[in-house]
């Protein structure tokens, strides 16, 4: 029979001979090493790879206050299960059963604890033989409010790296893997920024609105993308007809990232000099959580104007980092009192939980002179009184553009796309800052708006 290798570590050097001494007489065990600190502990563990560890409470920690050598053991544990959550742990301590230390200890798959500050006359048969529930229930009185605070725990932690991912970028192990590179006019520096677009009001047009002002920027001579929320409902791939685009091997950028793949240059979609991450509407994200969105936001960073369409789904929990990380967010809605009634006060209070109200401009689709006339304040009242409003014509064109999968642009006449020409040169000053847009304009102004849009493909 196969003897256990076994690690001390109960902080009382008299107490590990005499357990020593009890294991290596039946024969069954072999203690390898004996350790005097928590802060060598994990190191010993690693080297060793025991099948059992001993561990007392009085063992030396960073900390003798007890809140603080509490929340160390925690530290240590959680750090030995990453090793391995089926090492045995033996925990001997001198608390009262009720404490909630204990329970906690429970949660990180400890089933053998000794509280009464010594051992008991059977303890020997009970860490030799398989492990059993039954030595652990006493202490799970409070189970369900431990596991909550750990599960809140992990989550806090879990938000701190994919924020710090999305903040920072990353580059797949392929490398640099967006094909178009448009040349800044006149070498400007330009800083990654994040501009997110979202639905008010269901149906009031984030995406085509996100879509018109990355063709926009792109004729800036910035090099512009366009992410899909991994959360929403894929509408990105019909809206811009991306059947014509793709080769047969394409995969999305969502779907790799979900099966764990390697990013593949080819997989972004390059239309009308904007680069287009969207999803496959065939394949559902039926396996995605918040560290897959991070790499996903991540990798798409390497895009230095980054335009994210969350479409209606701006109060989701999953979409709250993305809101934070954004450098301004575009609210569509419109003038319709039922629809905008129905959805400002969860949205309102979102934002303001959220510390948001300050990035936001509001994007009225579908407006007239009339209505903005009458009832122009109230939409801004509605909204908590945002003034930071701008107000888009109902055109006609913009249906028969998205029916087409066309560019709005190409559809307008002159007066018309002056119109709009206005209203995206204020945002684009607004969210780019007045210095940069300006060094950009000289270019955009030598020709009219039309002439830009209707040129030829850059390569």
């Amino acid at each position: 029979m196969e003897r256990k290798e076994v690690i001390l570590a109960t902080g009382d050097e008299h107490l590990d001979e005499f357990i020593r001494e009890d294991l290596e007489k039946t024969e069954r065990a072999k203690v390898v090493a004996k350790v005097t600190t928590r802060r060598t502990l994990i190191n010993k563990i690693n080297e060793l790879s025991p099948h059992l560890v001993v561990v007392g409470d009085d063992l030396v920690g960073e900390s003798e206050e007890q809140d603080a050598s509490d929340q160390e053991w925690e530290l240590v544990i959680e750090e030995i299960r990453r090793f391995s959550y089926n090492l045995r742990i033996v925990f001997i301590c001198d608390r009262s059963i009720d404490e909630i230390f204990l329970t906690k200890l429970t949660t990180y798959n400890i089933t053998d604890i000794f509280h009464d500050g010594k051992l008991p006359e059977n303890y020997l048969t009970q860490i030799l033989d398989l492990p059993s529930y039954k030595n652990i229930e006493k202490f799970r009185g409070q189970v369900e409010s431990v596991s909550q605070k750990l599960r809140e725990k992990k989550r806090a932690a879990e938000e701190e790296e994919a924020e710090t991912l999305m903040r920072t970028g990353a580059i797949p192990k392929e490398g640099k893997v967006v094909e178009v590179e448009v040349p800044i006019f006149q070498q400007l520096i330009v800083k990654p920024q994040i501009f997110v677009f979202g639905s008010a009001v269901k149906g009031s047009g984030s995406s085509t609105l996100t879509k018109m002002f990355a063709e926009y920027l792109s004729n800036l001579q910035l090099q512009v993308g366009v992410l899909e929320s991994p959360y929403a409902c894929s509408s990105w791939f019909e809206l811009i007809n991306g059947k014509s685009y793709i080769k047969d091997d394409w995969q999305s950028w969502h779907e790799l990232i979900q099966e764990e793949k390697e990013i593949r240059k080819g997989m972004s979609i390059n239309v009308d000099s904007v680069t287009y991450l969207v999803q496959n509407p065939s394949v559902p994200l039926t396996k995605w959580n918040l560290m897959k969105s991070a790499y996903l936001v991540g990798y798409a960073r390497q895009i230095p104007i980054l335009l994210y369409d969350l479409s209606d789904g701006l109060i989701e929990e999953n979409e709250k980092l993305i809101l934070r990380q954004a450098n301004h967010i575009f609210l569509s809605t419109q003038f319709d009192p039922a629809r905008v009634n129905a959805s400002q006060d969860s949205i309102v209070r979102f934002l303001h939980d959220q510390n948001l109200t300050h990035k936001i401009t509001l994007l009225c689709n579908h407006s007239n002179e009339y209505l903005i006339k009458k009832f122009g304040e109230n939409l801004s009242e509605a909204y908590n009184n945002i003034k930071k409003i701008y107000y888009f014509p109902h055109l006609e064109e913009v249906k028969n553009a998205l029916m087409e999968g066309k560019s709005v642009w190409k559809m307008l006449s002159e007066e018309k796309a002056n119109t709009l020409d206005e209203i995206f040169s204020s945002m684009a000053k607004q969210s780019l800052g007045k210095e940069l847009f300006e060094n950009l304009q000289p270019m955009k102004k030598k020709k009219s708006v039309l002439s830009l849009f209707k040129k030829k493909k850059r390569k």
